[in-house]
């Protein structure tokens, strides 16, 4: 039942010993009725010549509905799981728009290899890698999810700030911590404006929220929460930025919309994109 699925893959057979990094699920294919998992590793070694590549691949295989939460699908690879595969390069014409060339897993060949070359690469991905700058202080890296982390001061309260990299790419370190210092050198300024638009397009809602709150004894029809009020009670507590120049602020709400938040969304070029309430 999966012919459309590996009609997308050569035919040839390459066999490899890979280093699982994690399953990131997939999608659902509609015309096959059928979901595509996917998992990405760590490293590669291509059996025929010895060569070993850590840049991330994606490595696909089909499943059914039934087999999707079972050990043919999410539970089929472990995180850092050391394996002897046989995979089939995707062909060019359905390769082409995409970011990274992926593969499919035609076999299963070892569930578990020794592999020093591998085992080599894991012990490196292993070491922490912390970036000690002199404006945004201590950022430690997450490998798994390519974001830099640490604490800075905001308007003079302490704000969790992660920024999103390419963990292999050391110049989209360097952009993003860039990005980073350019919007806390003018805080102030950023600050105001986003308590100024969470206010303009969310103090309706809080009120709304307020009508609902049986707890509440406060009236929103006679004491209503301004958007003065709803800018003041609003305090940034973490801070997201990219490489690119976008940038998410997460700020707490002092319950006005009980255990919620509010996100503002922006970018250093076009300047603030929208504020939402999440959960």
């Amino acid at each position: 039942m999966f012919e459309e699925f590996y009609e997308m893959y050569e035919s040839e057979e390459q066999e490899v010993v890979a280093l699982i990094n994690r399953c990131i699920g997939g999608g659902y294919n509609w015309k096959g009725k059928f979901w595509e998992m996917t998992v990405v590793t760590l490293g590669i070694m291509f059996c025929d010549t010895g060569e070993v590549t850590t840049k991330e691949t994606h490595l696909d295989w089909p499943v059914t509905d039934e087999e999707r939460n079972s050990d043919k699908g999410w539970g089929r690879f472990q995180n850092e799981q050391i394996c002897r595969l046989k995979i089939r390069r995707m062909k060019e014409e359905w390769a082409k728009d995409l970011v990274a060339w992926p593969w499919c897993i035609s076999e299963v060949v070892k569930t578990n290899e020794d592999c020093p070359e591998l085992q080599d690469v894991l012990d490196e991905y292993h070491k922490p890698v912390v970036i000690q700058d002199e404006v945004l202080g201590e950022l430690t890296l997450d490998k798994n999810y390519g974001v830099f982390e640490g604490e800075i001061k905001w308007c003079g309260n302490d704000v969790l700030l992660s920024m999103e990299v390419n963990a292999e790419s050391k110049p989209s370190w360097t952009r993003a911590r860039s990005a980073a210092k350019k919007m806390l050198a003018d805080c102030e300024n950023w600050d105001k404006a986003m308590r100024e638009l969470a206010a303009k397009d969310l103090t309706e809602l809080a009120n709304n929220w307020l009508s609902q709150d049986e707890e509440n004894a406060r009236n929103p029809e006679t004491d209503p929460i301004t958007e003065e009020e709803l800018a003041r009670r609003i305090s940034m507590t973490s801070l997201s930025v990219t490489s690119g120049g976008s940038f998410t602020a997460w700020f707490d709400c002092d319950e006005m919309f009980t255990d919620h938040a509010v996100t503002v969304y922006g970018s250093l070029k076009k300047g603030l994109k929208a504020a939402n309430i999440e959960g």
